[in-house]
Protein backbone atom coordinates (compact mmCIF):
# COMPACT_ATOMS: atom_id res chain seq x y z
CA UNK A 1 0.00 0.00 0.00
CA UNK A 2 1.07 3.60 -0.51
CA UNK A 3 -1.82 5.56 1.01
CA UNK A 4 -0.98 8.05 3.77
CA UNK A 5 -1.06 6.46 7.21
CA UNK A 6 -4.11 7.68 9.13
CA UNK A 7 -3.35 7.75 12.84
CA UNK A 8 -5.80 8.85 15.54
CA UNK A 9 -4.27 9.47 18.97
CA UNK A 10 -6.33 9.80 22.14
CA UNK A 11 -4.95 12.54 24.37
CA UNK A 12 -5.93 14.97 27.10
CA UNK A 13 -7.97 18.11 26.53
CA UNK A 14 -5.91 21.02 27.76
CA UNK A 15 -2.29 20.13 27.16
CA UNK A 16 -1.85 17.92 30.21
CA UNK A 17 -0.01 15.42 27.99
CA UNK A 18 1.61 17.98 25.69
CA UNK A 19 5.16 16.83 26.45
CA UNK A 20 4.19 13.22 25.72
CA UNK A 21 2.56 14.35 22.46
CA UNK A 22 5.77 16.06 21.34
CA UNK A 23 7.95 13.03 22.01
CA UNK A 24 5.47 10.59 20.50
CA UNK A 25 4.97 12.59 17.31
CA UNK A 26 8.71 12.99 16.85
CA UNK A 27 9.24 9.24 17.23
CA UNK A 28 6.47 8.45 14.76
CA UNK A 29 7.55 10.87 12.05
CA UNK A 30 11.21 9.95 12.44
CA UNK A 31 10.47 6.32 11.61
CA UNK A 32 7.59 6.54 9.12
CA UNK A 33 8.50 6.02 5.47
CA UNK A 34 5.49 7.79 3.97
CA UNK A 35 3.06 10.62 4.74
CA UNK A 36 1.56 10.36 8.22
CA UNK A 37 -1.80 12.01 8.93
CA UNK A 38 -2.18 12.47 12.70
CA UNK A 39 -5.46 13.43 14.35
CA UNK A 40 -5.21 14.33 18.04
CA UNK A 41 -8.49 13.30 19.64
CA UNK A 42 -9.12 15.64 22.57
CA UNK A 43 -12.35 16.63 24.27
CA UNK A 44 -13.82 19.90 23.13
CA UNK A 45 -16.78 22.07 24.15
CA UNK A 46 -17.93 22.05 20.52
CA UNK A 47 -20.72 19.49 20.52
CA UNK A 48 -20.73 19.41 16.71
CA UNK A 49 -17.19 18.00 16.75
CA UNK A 50 -16.74 14.22 16.85
CA UNK A 51 -14.83 14.83 20.09
CA UNK A 52 -17.39 17.03 21.84
CA UNK A 53 -20.53 16.32 23.83
CA UNK A 54 -19.65 12.88 25.20
CA UNK A 55 -20.91 11.45 28.47
CA UNK A 56 -17.60 10.35 30.01
CA UNK A 57 -18.56 9.32 33.55
CA UNK A 58 -17.40 5.72 33.09
CA UNK A 59 -14.19 6.46 31.20
CA UNK A 60 -10.79 5.81 32.80
CA UNK A 61 -9.02 8.42 30.62
CA UNK A 62 -10.17 11.69 29.02
CA UNK A 63 -10.41 9.93 25.64
CA UNK A 64 -11.45 6.32 26.33
CA UNK A 65 -14.50 6.10 24.05
CA UNK A 66 -13.16 8.15 21.14
CA UNK A 67 -11.52 5.14 19.46
CA UNK A 68 -14.90 3.73 18.45
CA UNK A 69 -15.79 6.92 16.57
CA UNK A 70 -12.83 6.62 14.21
CA UNK A 71 -14.43 4.46 11.48
CA UNK A 72 -17.38 6.86 11.15
CA UNK A 73 -15.04 9.89 11.15
CA UNK A 74 -13.29 8.15 8.23
CA UNK A 75 -16.70 7.78 6.52
CA UNK A 76 -16.31 4.01 6.87
CA UNK A 77 -13.65 3.97 4.17
CA UNK A 78 -10.05 2.79 4.17
CA UNK A 79 -7.95 2.01 7.17
CA UNK A 80 -7.01 3.86 10.33
CA UNK A 81 -4.87 3.22 13.38
CA UNK A 82 -5.84 4.17 16.91
CA UNK A 83 -3.36 4.57 19.78
CA UNK A 84 -3.25 6.12 23.23
CA UNK A 85 -0.89 9.07 23.70
CA UNK A 86 1.36 7.40 26.28
CA UNK A 87 3.65 5.71 23.76
CA UNK A 88 6.80 6.03 21.70
CA UNK A 89 7.39 4.50 18.29
CA UNK A 90 10.52 2.55 17.29
CA UNK A 91 9.55 1.03 13.92
CA UNK A 92 7.95 2.32 10.72
CA UNK A 93 4.25 2.47 11.60
CA UNK A 94 3.28 2.10 7.94
CA UNK A 95 4.11 -1.59 8.41
CA UNK A 96 1.38 -1.76 11.04
CA UNK A 97 -1.03 0.17 8.81
CA UNK A 98 -0.46 -2.29 5.94
CA UNK A 99 -0.73 -5.51 7.97
CA UNK A 100 -2.87 -8.39 6.73
CA UNK A 101 -6.14 -8.30 8.66
CA UNK A 102 -7.33 -11.63 7.20
CA UNK A 103 -10.64 -10.00 6.33
CA UNK A 104 -11.38 -9.05 9.94
CA UNK A 105 -12.66 -5.63 11.03
CA UNK A 106 -9.73 -4.86 13.32
CA UNK A 107 -6.45 -5.99 14.82
CA UNK A 108 -5.28 -5.73 18.43
CA UNK A 109 -2.85 -7.60 20.63
CA UNK A 110 -3.95 -10.29 23.02
CA UNK A 111 -3.91 -9.55 26.73
CA UNK A 112 -5.71 -10.21 29.97
CA UNK A 113 -6.67 -6.76 31.26
CA UNK A 114 -9.88 -6.39 29.23
CA UNK A 115 -11.03 -9.93 28.64
CA UNK A 116 -8.80 -11.10 25.83
CA UNK A 117 -7.52 -8.16 23.77
CA UNK A 118 -5.84 -4.84 24.50
CA UNK A 119 -7.43 -1.99 22.55
CA UNK A 120 -4.79 0.69 23.16
CA UNK A 121 -3.39 0.04 19.67
CA UNK A 122 -5.96 -0.88 17.01
CA UNK A 123 -5.82 -1.21 13.24
CA UNK A 124 -9.31 -0.63 11.81
CA UNK A 125 -10.81 -1.68 8.51
CA UNK A 126 -13.30 1.17 8.68
CA UNK A 127 -15.76 -0.30 6.18
CA UNK A 128 -15.95 -3.64 7.99
CA UNK A 129 -16.44 -1.88 11.34
CA UNK A 130 -19.65 -0.12 10.24
CA UNK A 131 -22.01 -3.02 10.94
CA UNK A 132 -20.66 -3.45 14.47
CA UNK A 133 -20.85 0.14 15.74
CA UNK A 134 -23.65 2.43 16.82
CA UNK A 135 -23.65 5.97 15.34
CA UNK A 136 -21.41 8.51 17.04
CA UNK A 137 -24.38 10.52 18.32
CA UNK A 138 -25.71 7.47 20.17
CA UNK A 139 -22.30 6.67 21.61
CA UNK A 140 -21.93 10.25 22.83
CA UNK A 141 -25.10 9.96 24.89
CA UNK A 142 -24.30 6.57 26.39
CA UNK A 143 -21.58 6.58 29.09
CA UNK A 144 -21.50 2.75 28.98
CA UNK A 145 -20.93 2.51 25.22
CA UNK A 146 -17.14 2.26 25.44
CA UNK A 147 -17.13 -0.61 27.93
CA UNK A 148 -19.90 -2.40 26.08
CA UNK A 149 -17.87 -2.37 22.88
CA UNK A 150 -14.74 -3.53 24.70
CA UNK A 151 -16.69 -6.47 26.13
CA UNK A 152 -18.19 -7.27 22.72
CA UNK A 153 -14.90 -7.34 20.81
CA UNK A 154 -12.38 -8.45 23.43
CA UNK A 155 -11.45 -12.10 23.12
CA UNK A 156 -13.58 -12.48 19.97
CA UNK A 157 -11.17 -13.82 17.33
CA UNK A 158 -13.95 -13.75 14.75
CA UNK A 159 -13.65 -9.96 14.73
CA UNK A 160 -10.13 -9.25 16.02
CA UNK A 161 -6.94 -10.29 14.24
CA UNK A 162 -4.08 -10.89 16.66
CA UNK A 163 -1.47 -8.14 16.60
CA UNK A 164 2.18 -8.84 17.36
CA UNK A 165 2.65 -7.70 20.95
CA UNK A 166 5.76 -5.74 19.93
CA UNK A 167 3.37 -3.19 18.37
CA UNK A 168 1.88 -2.59 21.83
CA UNK A 169 4.62 -3.52 24.27
CA UNK A 170 3.54 -2.78 27.82
CA UNK A 171 6.41 -1.23 29.77
CA UNK A 172 8.98 -3.59 28.27
CA UNK A 173 7.55 -7.04 29.04
CA UNK A 174 11.02 -8.56 29.28
CA UNK A 175 12.16 -7.38 25.85
CA UNK A 176 15.32 -5.41 25.23
CA UNK A 177 14.76 -1.84 24.08
CA UNK A 178 15.93 -2.65 20.54
CA UNK A 179 13.44 -5.53 20.31
CA UNK A 180 10.41 -3.28 20.91
CA UNK A 181 8.52 -1.82 17.95
CA UNK A 182 6.05 0.39 19.79
CA UNK A 183 6.37 1.04 23.52
CA UNK A 184 3.38 1.73 25.76
CA UNK A 185 3.90 3.34 29.17
CA UNK A 186 0.74 1.80 30.60
CA UNK A 187 0.89 2.78 34.26
CA UNK A 188 0.07 6.43 34.85
CA UNK A 189 2.06 6.59 38.09
CA UNK A 190 5.30 5.66 36.29
CA UNK A 191 4.94 7.69 33.08
CA UNK A 192 8.03 9.93 32.64
CA UNK A 193 6.03 13.11 31.88
CA UNK A 194 3.63 12.85 34.87
CA UNK A 195 0.31 14.02 33.34
CA UNK A 196 -1.38 16.68 35.45
CA UNK A 197 -4.77 15.00 35.37
CA UNK A 198 -3.31 12.05 37.32
CA UNK A 199 -3.47 12.65 41.08
CA UNK A 200 -2.18 9.34 42.38
CA UNK A 201 1.27 8.79 43.93
CA UNK A 202 4.13 8.96 41.39
CA UNK A 203 6.35 5.87 41.23
CA UNK A 204 9.64 4.94 39.58
CA UNK A 205 9.31 3.02 36.33
CA UNK A 206 10.57 -0.57 36.67
CA UNK A 207 12.65 -0.20 33.48
CA UNK A 208 15.09 2.73 33.83
CA UNK A 209 16.52 1.84 30.41
CA UNK A 210 13.17 2.58 28.76
CA UNK A 211 12.79 5.84 30.65
CA UNK A 212 16.24 6.74 29.31
CA UNK A 213 15.01 5.98 25.78
CA UNK A 214 12.07 8.33 26.30
CA UNK A 215 14.27 11.16 27.54
CA UNK A 216 16.67 10.57 24.66
CA UNK A 217 13.79 10.97 22.22
CA UNK A 218 12.68 14.11 24.04
CA UNK A 219 16.15 15.62 23.58
CA UNK A 220 16.21 14.61 19.91
CA UNK A 221 12.76 16.08 19.33
CA UNK A 222 13.83 19.43 20.73
CA UNK A 223 17.08 19.33 18.74
CA UNK A 224 15.00 18.82 15.59
CA UNK A 225 12.72 21.80 16.19
CA UNK A 226 9.86 20.16 18.05
CA UNK A 227 8.38 21.98 21.02
CA UNK A 228 5.63 21.49 23.58
CA UNK A 229 2.36 22.80 22.11
CA UNK A 230 -0.52 23.70 24.43
CA UNK A 231 -3.88 23.75 22.59
CA UNK A 232 -5.26 27.26 22.17
CA UNK A 233 -8.85 26.24 22.89
CA UNK A 234 -11.39 26.87 25.68
CA UNK A 235 -10.59 24.89 28.82
CA UNK A 236 -12.45 21.60 29.09
CA UNK A 237 -12.97 20.41 32.69
CA UNK A 238 -11.68 16.90 33.18
CA UNK A 239 -12.33 14.28 35.81
CA UNK A 240 -9.52 13.50 38.23
CA UNK A 241 -7.92 10.12 37.58
CA UNK A 242 -6.21 8.53 40.55
CA UNK A 243 -5.18 5.10 39.39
Amino acid sequence: MSDPVKLFIGTSSNGEDAEAEMVYEYSLRSNCSRPLDIVWMRQTLDKESPWGGWETQEWSTPFSGFRWAIPEVCKFKGRAIYTDVDMINMRDISELFDMDLDGKPMAARKGTRFGGHEFCVIVFDCEKMEEHLMPIQRMKANPSAHHRLVRFFSGNEKFVKELDMRWNCHDGEGLKADEIWHLHFTKMATQPWKPRWFTGTPEEHPRPDLVKVWYGMKDSAKANGYSVQIPNTPFVPYRIIGR
